[in-house]
């Protein structure tokens, strides 16, 4: 049985960032936002209607969220879905003083990703990133952040094995059941999302 959520761990006000996944928007995980705002938690969406996958425009837009929430409140935790989890990693990359933790859901690492979605990722790959695209056998190093990847051997669209990461002391691979697409919505995934967002861990070591 799950536990309850008064058992979880509390938010504090603490502000989190969700990103949707590839052809989806901001209302796909809005289940997942309301569950964590009753834990206590700020949580703020990507102000994204149709994520396209990663173009110069999407990138630009969730950078200048997470820098306006970052200095509003401080370091900020990252949540997200699929590609939005391939996000997340990558703003921690590039700004790890502004991030406090990232925790991917079904988010596939290893590249090329095998999934039923790639034709529409080639009817899209002509206005990705050049600069993004060519580092993506890159994805799978660790940023300096901790790390918790929740993955589903159920998935159905991704290769859940292209979802695991090295585990280390500050990154962690956290096994849940059900869908790929359904995972922001599923009681056992939430549950997984707020135990790794009130984990308490040191930034990783490189």
């Amino acid at each position: 049985m799950p536990c309850a959520a008064e058992e979880l761990p509390r938010g504090d006000g603490h502000t989190v960032l969700l990103l949707p996944g590839f052809l989806a928007g901001d209302w796909t995980m809005s289940r997942l936002r309301i569950f964590l705002a009753r834990l206590g938690y700020r949580v703020e969406q990507a102000g994204i209607a149709f994520n396209p996958g990663p173009t110069a425009g999407t990138i630009a837009r969730l950078e200048a969220a997470l820098l306006r929430l970052s200095a509003e409140t401080g370091p900020i935790d990252l949540v997200g879905q699929s590609l939005g989890g391939v996000f997340a990693r990558e703003l921690a990359r590039r700004h790890p003083r502004h991030i406090r933790r990232v925790v991917t859901l079904c988010t596939p690492i290893h590249f090329p990703v095998t999934t039923p979605l790639a034709p529409f990722a080639h009817v899209f790959a002509p206005f990705h990133d050049a600069e993004w695209v060519a580092r993506s056998g890159d994805l799978a190093l660790p940023p300096s952040v901790p790390v918790t990847a929740i993955y589903s051997r159920e998935d159905g669209i991704v290769d859940w094995q292209q979802c695991l990461q090295e585990e280390s002391p500050g990154c962690h691979n956290v096994r849940v059941s059900g869908a790929h697409s359904t995972v922001g919505s599923n009681p056992e995934a939430q549950i997984a999302v707020a135990k790794a967002l009130g984990a308490s861990e040191e930034p990783v070591t490189a």
